[in-house]
């Protein structure tokens, strides 16, 4: 509409990137898409070893991208595939997986460097079936704190190139996620001073790989180390996971910037694009939106 490029404009913003789903894009978006973000999977690797919960068709395919290691790899297709008309510059997936028993705990079973090469393994096997082996639009897998990509150092990034088989892929580093993964982050001061130590030690293909970036921060060392643990005992793995949402958002904060060291951090990636992943958090998201892009220019 008139009023969405004139807002973007007004704000400095090139475009949006788009949530897509498990079912064709809204075209209406494809004037202010530059990129997207697809789906997201809780423990796909329980469908893909054959052990799958119990749910409907429905939920898995949410929560597991299916029922069994076939489901997901057509699942992962698909998703690919339902977002080429928008003719992103990337589409962004998440490179982790959370057992869900684990998921309300403070530890976690799965080992990250397993978790990423049987990642790799199942974006081989979906990438596979594209022409020429190719996904339509380059793939950038994004860090979370939950077993998978990490990027405390150069070694995912090494294990990436190792074992993925297709050339049109790079990364995405969440701020935050990266945040959340280290002990003592109470205050935007300290997150900022952790990723610029880790950015600054990184090596220069890491960087060069890193493509995207979504930025903002979180601090949530406290509420970490204090929460109280639930257990998982059975039943509705979807019902237990509805559960677990206000938990997920109390740890992953994505509050804006006001520190304008922040730039530091993108002065050092040099992102092709740099996404503001901000949800407003009950208020308006432009408001957020501003005062972080206020100190970039």
């Amino acid at each position: 509409s008139p009023d969405l490029k004139g807002l973007l404009r007004e704000v400095k913003c090139d475009g949006l990137e788009v949530l897509t789903s498990h079912q064709p894009a809204d075209l209406t978006y494809k004037p202010y898409t530059v990129s997207v973000h697809l789906p997201y999977s809780t423990d796909w690797i329980a469908a893909w070893e054959g052990r799958a919960y119990e749910m409907t068709d429905y939920y898995s395919k949410y929560y597991m991208y299916g029922k069994d290691r076939d489901g997901v790899v057509q699942t992962v297709r698909d998703m690919i595939s339902y977002a080429t008309p928008l003719e992103p510059a990337h589409g962004v997936i998440h490179a982790c997986n959370i057992s869900i028993p684990d998921i309300h705990r403070r530890k976690y079973s799965d080992d990250p460097k397993a978790v990423l090469r049987k990642f790799c393994e199942m974006m081989n096997e979906a990438v596979s079936g594209f022409p020429g082996g190719e996904p339509p639009f380059k793939l950038v897998f994004e860090n979370l704190w939950w077993p998978g990509l990490r990027l405390h150092d150069n070694s995912d990034y090494q294990l990436l190139e190792d074992h993925i088989e297709f050339e049109n892929w790079g990364i995405c580093l969440d701020t935050g996620h990266l945040m959340n993964t280290l002990p003592n982050v109470n205050t935007q001061q300290e997150a900022i001073d952790a990723v610029l130590k880790i950015s600054s030690g990184s090596s220069p293909a890491l960087r060069d790989t890193i493509s995207a970036m979504h930025f903002q921060y979180s601090a949530s060392a406290e509420y970490r180390s204090s929460f109280e643990e639930r257990e998982y005992e059975g039943g509705s793995a979807s019902e237990f996971l509805k559960g677990v949402y206000h938990h997920i958002t109390t740890l992953d904060q994505h509050l804006p910037f006001s520190d304008p060291r922040c730039k530091d951090i993108v002065d050092i990636i040099k992102p092709d694009l740099l996404i503001q992943e901000l949800p407003g958090h009950g208020h308006d998201p432009m408001i957020d939106f501003r005062q972080q892009r206020a100190l970039l220019d």
